[in-house]
């Protein structure tokens, strides 16, 4: 923005200039007028095109050459949404969430009901048993446990699957107007989400080849959605061994990190 204004600037003092010197004569002064609005207009332009085709040595080419360079932006800066750059929406949110995604994909696939998954397996997966918050006492604070000890909070893996799943596809969102009931990725995770609650009825019931059926819908709607989310399928050798759930920081310089 900082940029744009100045150009901005630049483009209005040159459209001043020429007008204070309409009909003088003065070429050489004129020409100086003409060199600082072709500057802005290409600095507007990264790669030189916008304006290089107008005459700006009067002014109704000044005119023209602002007019472009205000509209320049739309194009030219154009691919600054939130599939450019490293600390926009999508890599971040990839950085941020897709190793509790890929540990519960992992996670999930230890309950195929084919390799006979035991009970601890499935309690483990469906259990509060994921620690997502120490319990301890809050500094500078004079009062009883129940003032100043924060308890400690736990969820489930299943949880934390479907939290994940749904920030991660949300991310994904190319029109901020767009709700997420919308989003494809978002449609399809909430599919999956549906097909494992009644696989999880099917595990309670102990009703093998319901509960066969029902692993095998939902891994198909799981591989739709980690495609849509650029992660590899389940079938892949990745998930054959736990993933490291911490999300990755991205330092650009000093201490500005995310």
């Amino acid at each position: 923005m900082a940029a744009l204004r100045r150009v901005r600037g630049l483009l209005f003092s040159a459209l001043a200039c020429a007008d204070a010197l309409q009909g003088a004569g003065a070429r050489t002064v004129r020409g100086v007028c003409v060199a600082r609005a072709g500057a802005a207009v290409m600095s507007a332009s990264p790669d030189g095109r916008i304006g290089g085709s107008l005459a700006v040595t009067t002014r109704r080419g000044l005119s023209l050459s602002l007019a472009a360079a205000l509209l320049a932006p739309a194009a030219a800066w154009a691919s600054g949404g939130a599939t450019a750059g490293k600390f926009t929406s999508i890599p971040i949110a990839k950085r941020r969430y897709y190793g509790r995604v890929q540990e519960a994909v992992y996670e999930f696939l230890l309950l195929d009901p084919r390799s006979k998954a035991s009970d601890d397996k499935v309690s483990d997966f469906f259990g509060e048993n994921v620690l997502v918050r120490k319990a301890r006492i809050k500094s500078n604070c004079i009062g009883p446990d129940s003032v100043c000890k924060s308890d400690e909070r736990k969820t489930s893996r299943w949880d934390d699957m479907q939290l994940t799943m749904f920030l991660l596809g949300n991310a994904f969102r190319i029109d901020s107007s767009k709700s997420p009931d919308r989003i494809p990725q978002v449609q399809m995770a909430r599919k999956f989400f549906a097909e494992v609650k009644v696989f999880k009825e099917a595990l309670a019931k102990a009703d093998d080849a319901d509960a066969q059926i029902r692993f095998a819908s939902a891994c198909k709607l799981l591989d739709t959605y980690l495609d849509q989310v650029d992660l590899p399928p389940s079938s892949y050798e990745v998930y054959k061994t736990p993933f490291d759930i911490k999300a990755k920081k991205l330092c650009a310089g000093g201490n500005f990190c995310i």
